[in-house]
Order: structure tokens, then sequence, then C-alpha cells
């Protein structure tokens, strides 16, 4: 990742957040925690049948600058798209960007 310009995306990184629902279950939302800049691409995207309609599940790379709080599990916000967080690795070995990936379903 060089070059002026590259982590051009704004991302709101969101973390989840589980309280009592009061009939012994939980009630799982989320929470804004960081405004992040970054690089999102697509990396690819399945077709197939949920629910007896046809979905798309895409999988994305972001880039984002390090270090973040960002965990497996949380989410990031891109332009109204949810990117549910899968996996974080350090991208250039030198602990200065992380490459996550992410996935959006779309119905």
């Amino acid at each position: 990742m060089s070059g002026i310009g590259a982590l051009r995306h704004r991302l709101t990184h969101q973390t989840p957040l589980e309280v009592p629902d009061g009939a012994g279950g939980i009630a799982r939302s989320f929470i804004s925690v960081d405004v992040l800049w970054g690089a999102v691409e697509e990396v690819s995207t399945a077709y197939g049948l949920g629910e007896d309609r046809p979905r798309a599940a895409r999988v994305l790379r972001v880039t984002v600058r390090a270090p973040n709080t960002i965990a497996a599990g949380d989410r990031l916000i891109h332009a109204g798209r949810v990117l549910a967080v899968e996996s974080i690795i350090d991208a250039d070995g030198r602990g200065r960007l992380h490459r996550i990936r992410c996935s959006e379903e779309q119905a």
C-alpha cells in the first residue's frame, strides 16, 4: 500500500454491545468506536439461494493503519454498507498496516 490517497475511504468502526433483554437472553447492538481511513477492495462475489430468494455475498479486503482496536466480530460501515469483520492480519510485516477480511451479504 503506497501512494498518496491510497487510504481514501472513510470507515466507521463499530463493536458489538450485548446487554440482558430482561427475558433471559441478550440483545446485541453495535456502538461506534472510531473513524478510520482505509483502502477497500472487492475480492470475490458468491451467488446462491437463501430463504427461497437469490443472495449475493461479497468478500472485501480493507487495509487501514495500525494500531487500532478492530477484532473479528466487529463491523465496519463504508458508504452505508455494513461489512462484517472476519479476520485481521499484519499487512506489511512491520506493524504499520492491518489487512482486514470482511464480508457483506446482499439480498
